[in-house]
């Protein structure tokens, strides 16, 4: 799915169908206070959460395929030790169930029995997934493997690495949890504070402040959630999953819930 539909296509439509629905609000909206808010937060929605979505999405399913690797190399190094050979073990193990990683392992089955050498099948299947861990763990297999060890050994020896990988990475996510709930509290705080001065505060000055005035502090403080809503997204997702691109997708759903928090309530 992820192959057929890239990132870029996606994004391109995305922003293409965003600029639309924009320059229709200026052009038809701008004097419709009821209207021109609501078509602005969907025009953010559209050109950001689709494309962070479709990546959210993404990397779910390559979490999936490095989560099933490891026991796919454990089935695989069972066979081996049973005294199957390379081909009859990984012919075995492609009746199983791995979810995600299933047609891979089916075709990198179909290969072996076809008489490919069992490094060319792996670098295939590492350029198939792309992905950086799945490189890096393939590699790992390789060069071992050439430098003397049993594939059975191989194996096993990075089953267990990538095992031991993933216990650090959930105990890590586990531990910075509480900080990332913090992080949307404090958010969620700051967002009824300016919703609370928008709504109570400022019409209690209504008679001594002009209407552009009035215009000038809503603006001010719509800025200011979405200044504060992307830097937090941005601590947030670098505290709690270590990338830039985790941290632009808690920003967008921060922005895109305080701006519309914001504008319903405010």
């Amino acid at each position: 799915m992820f192959r057929k539909i890239s990132f870029r296509y996606v994004v391109a439509i995305a922003v293409a169908v965003a600029a639309v629905i924009f320059y229709v609000n200026m052009t038809f909206f701008f004097a419709l206070p009821d209207i021109y808010p609501i078509l602005n937060m969907l025009a953010l929605v559209v050109g950001i959460g689709l494309p962070l979505f479709h990546r959210y999405l993404f990397r779910l399913h390559v979490r999936k395929l490095e989560e099933m690797f490891p026991r796919f190399l454990r089935d695989v190094t069972e066979s081996l030790n049973s005294g199957m050979t390379l081909p009859q073990a990984f012919k075995a193990v492609s009746l199983n169930d791995y979810g995600v990683l299933t047609p891979f392992v089916r075709d990198m089955a179909a290969k072996i029995s076809f008489g490919i050498t069992f490094e060319k099948v792996l670098e295939n299947f590492a350029n198939e997934v792309n992905t950086s861990a799945m490189k890096r763990s393939v590699q790992m297999i390789i060069e071992t493997h050439r430098s003397g060890g049993t594939v059975a050994t191989v194996l096993d020896a990075v089953a267990e690495s990538l095992q031991e990988l993933e216990k650090l990475k959930k105990q890590r996510i586990s531990t910075i949890y509480t900080q990332m709930v913090n992080g949307y509290i404090i958010y969620i705080i700051f967002l009824g504070i300016m919703i609370a001065l928008s709504s109570f505060l400022l019409p209690t000055f209504e008679i001594d402040l002009l209407p552009n005035m009035q215009s000038m502090f809503t603006e001010l403080f719509v800025s200011l959630i979405v200044v504060q809503g992307f830097f937090s997204g941005i601590a947030i997702g670098k505290l709690s999953e270590g990338t830039f691109l985790a941290g632009v997708k808690h920003a967008a759903v921060l922005i895109i819930v305080g701006y519309s928090g914001f504008i319903l309530f405010g």
